[in-house]
């Protein structure tokens, strides 16, 4: 989007491994590896500030490590996750009193904070004492009108697809369970995964590697499902919602309200049986299928596409511009 709307200058500053190719760092060697781009971190924020540009840090990390060279440079950090914003699921601590410490430093120390889910909001809020004067809404940007649209299916079998890298953390189990024992109307089912695993025949997997991407399998479904144990914000929720699938997933995705208007294009679900009753229900009411498809390609065309989020964003740094 940055690229289409912006004369931007792009620096990647993360460690230096490749998980797809079986290269993985420890802890101390991925922060070992961003100390070494500290230097660059340093000299990107200097040219920065003497061309009077605006640096946009993705994430909390990035700008911890630059937290030296923030004075006098207009920066922003935008984000949908924070280390504390899931203690709430996992019922566990995440984020470790000195790091909740540093991170709320860092996040008072940018001109502002630009939160994608209304979750990520409350959480800068409640966990880092963010002021909330200067956090700023910013809906997720998809490539809305680059994606194939699925076509109308009142009559043919309802096509169901699952897409999740971690398959048992996402809910994929879930999906499948369902799809063994039920006995109405005839279903497909595609899993589309990272992990490795053997599924019933009857269900089409595809694994989800390098060289494949997802975006091409929405438009041949009509419901997107994702029965997750947790996320901030699953962007491939958007991504279905943008081909026009209805979406179902559980309350555990943090960021699902930004998509899902409950009950006009998908639910979500409050338990894993809510989420298979409201599945199961919506096999034998195909128009409303149809409907919530229509109703997600409308909503997401209507604030989620690339053109009008970099209009808020400009709105944004216009109206902040003395910051």
């Amino acid at each position: 989007m940055l690229r289409q709307y912006s004369d931007v200058t792009h620096f990647v500053f993360s460690p230096d491994e490749e998980p797809r190719r079986g290269i993985k760092l420890s802890k101390s060697q991925r922060i070992l590896s961003r100390l070494r781009q500290i230097p660059r971190l340093r000299e990107v924020c200097r040219e920065a500030r003497e061309e009077g540009r605006i640096v946009i840090f993705q994430q909390i990390s990035p700008a911890v490590f630059a937290l030296p060279f923030l004075h006098g440079l207009r920066s922003y950090i935008y984000l949908d996750f924070t280390r504390k914003i899931l203690e709430p699921i996992l019922k566990q601590k995440v984020s470790s009193a000195a790091t909740t410490a540093l991170h709320s430093t860092v996040l008072k120390a940018v001109s502002g904070v630009l939160a994608f889910t209304e979750a990520a909001e409350n959480s800068l809020i409640r966990d880092y004492g963010v002021p909330p004067n200067r956090i700023h809404r910013i809906p997720m940007p998809f490539d809305v009108f680059g994606t194939d649209i699925s076509r109308p299916n009142p009559d043919g079998p309802l096509r169901v697809l699952f897409v999740g890298g971690d398959y048992y953390r996402k809910g994929g189990d879930v999906l499948v369970r369902w799809f063994e024992n039920f006995k109405g109307r005839p279903v497909e089912l595609t899993i589309v995964t990272q992990t490795d695993l053997r599924l019933p025949p009857n269900v089409r997997l595809i694994r989800n590697d390098p060289k494949f991407t997802a975006k091409d399998e929405f438009c041949k479904h009509d419901l997107f499902v994702l029965p997750t144990i947790y996320d901030a914000f699953p962007l491939v929720i958007g991504e279905a919602a943008s081909a026009g699938l209805g979406v179902i997933t559980s309350v555990n995705a943090l960021g699902a309200p930004e998509v899902i208007d409950e009950g006009l294009n998908g639910y979500i679900a409050a338990s894993e049986t809510d989420l298979i009753e409201i599945l199961s229900s919506l096999t034998a009411d195909r128009a409303r299928v149809e409907q919530f498809k229509t109703h997600s390609r409308s909503k997401m065309i209507s604030g989620f596409t690339y053109e009008k989020v970099f209009a808020r964003l400009k709105e944004v740094f216009d109206n902040h511009a003395s910051r």
